[in-house]
């Protein structure tokens, strides 16, 4: 279970001092408690949220960096290694091109082809290991 895991994480966080992880920590189970989620949600929900919260980060370090506040970049990369670390490796976008090719003939061959069923059938599959807005692109390309 991802909640207690994280509370754990917080305390030592805390403990240690590290002001940067119990944000970050404080963060994600404020959203998970507006949200009205506990102890017994599934890990995916939670996966879901740091995800988001790491696409933010991402956004934030593109414009900080384009507006030479590598300072506060810096903070945002940080964070978000520390939230990368609750979420299950990523695959490499050479493999989940190569997975979603396979999901590509497999539809065609059942006469179901179309962008839409491509997309929702990847993501369904490979949502947990793998970046939705990547999987997108990679059926996209795959398409045209």
């Amino acid at each position: 279970m991802m909640l207690p895991k994280l509370r754990n994480d917080l305390k030592h966080f805390i403990l240690t001092k590290n002001k940067t992880g119990s944000n970050v920590i404080r963060g994600i189970l404020s959203i998970t408690s507006n949200e009205g989620l506990n102890d017994s949600v599934e890990d995916e929900r939670i996966i879901n949220i740091i995800k988001k919260e790491i696409k933010k980060r991402k956004e934030a370090i593109k414009l900080y960096s384009e507006n030479n506040r590598e300072d506060l970049s810096q903070i945002e990369s940080d964070e978000m290694e520390i939230l990368s670390s609750y979420i299950p490796e990523q695959m490499s976008e050479s493999i989940l091109r190569k997975e979603i090719e396979a999901i590509k003939v497999k539809l065609e061959n059942e006469g179901s082809l179309n962008l839409g069923e491509l997309i929702k059938l990847s993501i369904k599959t490979f949502s947990s290991s793998a970046d939705n807005s990547v999987i997108s692109k990679i059926a996209k390309d795959l398409i045209k």
